[in-house]
């Protein structure tokens, strides 16, 4: 064998054993690849929720717990440096306090309110929104400005005797919070709200140690939805909201049931008849708010002086009822325990809303949550008291009732029937009740959407020219331009255009509009083509095209949003309408129509949902 053949075996056994290396280094290298994809997939994040978003949630939660902690004891020192008393840990006023103190301290109260309304709005470029507006406009995107436009008149109202709730001023600072956290994590738009969302519920679950309330208020009101994607962070938030203050407070339960609260049939009836009876009542305390406020404005026009009257009002009534001085959070305990009963609740209960009525009417910032708490436990103990005077009918619980009501005046007013029947179960302990809580909290809800259709919350936007219903992010709506959608008419008409003619013009616009015109050339409105279709069969009627003009005409600005056409189309069966000149509204720029219009807002609502669910990034 030559010396050139040994060299060609050589080289060839060489190529092979290469060959057959890289063979196997290939197969091996897949089968890492697919035991790091088998395995790997245990821990991918199928619902695209990014971790930041956990991690934020927890460190919020966290931080809103230490903050609703340190309102409260701020709120105390307070109430004890003006009034000489805390309002929020005793009922009634104590021997050694003055009236002219509590008057003092509520007039006091009212300048600074508004000083700190005026501070703080020079501070912001827009009117200070809270955490459900926020999510439903701004995509959760709240500042420290709104944070202390919301939170510093909240405590100056009630830290001086205005009879208001702190609550408002704690879910704030939890969702301003969220959102200050999300925006330098550089979240998306759906994780923002998200963790806005979280934020609040830690407030909630830590001002009455109750998580489940809290996760329920945000996924109700914060949110305006449910989906699974949503749960972890929202609930980690609540959870470490509750434990923060555990840890840095350590005391009992907020309401500490001391009588028994067992069910029976009899019970029912009752909780059905004090959920009719609390709606009433809080529908009733929602209007009167609107009724003082519209009063003391035809009084006079300035804001401060209208607080101070009201503060004089205020004060007036702590004189004859000192229990509605504060938020009421420690008359809750006394009246769900029978220590108010009798003639004493149902008085009582009618100051309480006068007193929240004046205090939010008059100008005083805060919420009615507590207080709502507060009215109804009066409630509960007022038909129970009122129920032995019934024939053939067994006494009813008092304390049953209590907690009934409770729920019911709470899930009218709030406007979160869930959130708030566990928030009774949870703060006070007592599950045994929870079916007879549910019943009255249902029929509540119910009654409240039928005769009045709003929370105290969504009704102070509907006056504010807002029309939400809740957190559901409808701000995209009013982002987009119906620009593109606008078609240019195919045919003007005279207004003395014949049936026949305006019936051929119509079969030749396709899906295009019809418009009519008087002889000045002013649009008068578009031809209906659904009552062209009626008459076209009777041509010796004496019709003419002003005739067949869709009435009333509606018309669109070529500016306007998509929410505003939406809404539009929503009132009004016309399936198109007339694109007008702002500055020359009898000049017709083309039409816009409802196929078109709901066509993009079921495309975006599906962008949206998609969003929510984590199939794409927002």
């Amino acid at each position: 064998m030559t010396a050139g053949r040994i060299s060609v075996l050589w080289r060839g056994g060489l190529v092979r054993f290469r060959r057959r290396v890289g063979r196997r280094s290939k197969a091996k290298t897949a089968a890492g690849a697919a035991a790091a994809s088998k395995w790997g997939g245990l821990f991918r994040n199928k619902s695209g929720l990014p971790l930041a978003v956990l991690a934020g949630a927890c460190a919020v939660g966290i931080a809103a717990g230490a903050c609703v902690f340190a309102v409260h004891n701020i709120v105390i020192w307070l109430q004890r440096a003006s009034l000489g008393f805390a309002a929020e840990t005793r009922v009634g006023v104590p021997e050694h306090t003055a009236a002219w103190r509590v008057g003092a301290a509520l007039v006091i109260g009212a300048l600074l309110v508004s000083l700190a309304s005026r501070i703080t709005a020079s501070w912001c470029d827009r009117s200070p929104s809270d955490a459900v507006e926020a999510n439903a406009l701004h995509g959760g995107y709240l500042t420290w400005a709104d944070g202390f436009a919301v939170v510093l008149p909240i405590l100056a109202s009630v830290s001086f005797g205005a009879s208001v709730g702190v609550e408002a001023a704690v879910t704030q600072t939890g969702a301003v919070l969220a959102s200050v956290l999300g925006r330098r994590l550089k979240l998306p738009r759906s994780d923002l709200r998200l963790l806005v969302g979280a934020g609040a519920a830690a407030a909630i679950s830590a001002a009455y140690q109750a998580p489940i309330a809290g996760m329920l208020y945000a996924f109700e009101l914060v949110l305006g939805t449910y989906n699974k994607r949503a749960l972890a962070p929202v609930a980690l938030a609540a959870l470490l909201g509750f434990g923060a203050v555990a840890v840095l407070d350590g005391g009992p339960r907020p309401f500490v049931i001391r009588q028994g609260a067992s069910a029976l049939w009899i019970d029912f009836p009752f909780s059905a008849l004090i959920g009719l009876m609390a709606a009433l009542l809080g529908i009733g305390v929602m209007v009167l708010v609107g009724g003082v406020e519209r009063t003391l404005a035809s009084l006079t026009r300035s804001e401060t002086l209208r607080r101070i009257l009201g503060a004089v009002g205020l004060a007036g009534l702590a004189f004859l009822a000192p229990g509605v001085l504060g938020s009421g959070h420690a008359a809750i305990d006394e009246a769900v325990n029978g220590e108010i009963v009798g003639r004493l609740a149902i008085g009582l209960l009618g100051a309480k809303a006068l007193a929240s009525a004046l205090s939010l009417g008059a100008g005083f910032r805060g919420g009615l949550f507590s207080a709502s708490l507060f009215i109804g436990a009066l409630l509960g103990q007022g038909v129970a008291w009122l129920s032995q005077w019934l024939p053939y009918v067994p006494v009813a619980n008092p304390t049953l009732c209590a907690l009934v009501g409770m729920a019911a005046l709470g899930a009218c007013i709030i406007g979160s029937p869930l959130a708030m029947a566990f928030l009774v179960l949870e703060s006070t302990g007592n599950y045994e009740a929870s079916l007879v809580v549910a019943l009255g909290t249902v029929i509540s809800s119910l009654v409240t959407d039928r005769l009045f259709g709003y929370s105290f919350a969504t009704w102070r936007f509907q006056q504010r020219g807002l029309a939400l219903e809740g957190g559901h992010d409808i701000s995209r709506l009013t982002t987009v331009s119906i620009k593109d959608l606008i078609r240019p008419a195919k045919y003007i008409l005279p207004a003395h255009a014949t049936l026949a003619q305006v019936a051929r013009a119509v079969s030749h616009a396709g899906n295009k509009a019809v418009a009519v015109q008087d002889e000045q050339g002013r649009l008068l409105g578009l031809v209906d083509p659904a009552l062209v279709e009626v008459v076209e069969n009777e041509p010796d009627l004496p019709l003419a095209a002003a005739d067949l003009v869709g009435t009333p005409v509606v018309k669109v600005a070529p500016d306007a949003t998509l929410a505003d056409v939406v809404a539009i189309f929503g009132q009004d069966d016309r399936g198109v309408f007339p694109v007008v000149d702002p500055a020359r509204p009898e000049k017709i720029i083309g039409a816009v129509r409802a196929r078109d219009v709901f066509r993009l807002s079921a495309s975006i609502a599906e962008q949206q949902r998609r969003e929510d669910l984590g199939l794409v990034r927002g």
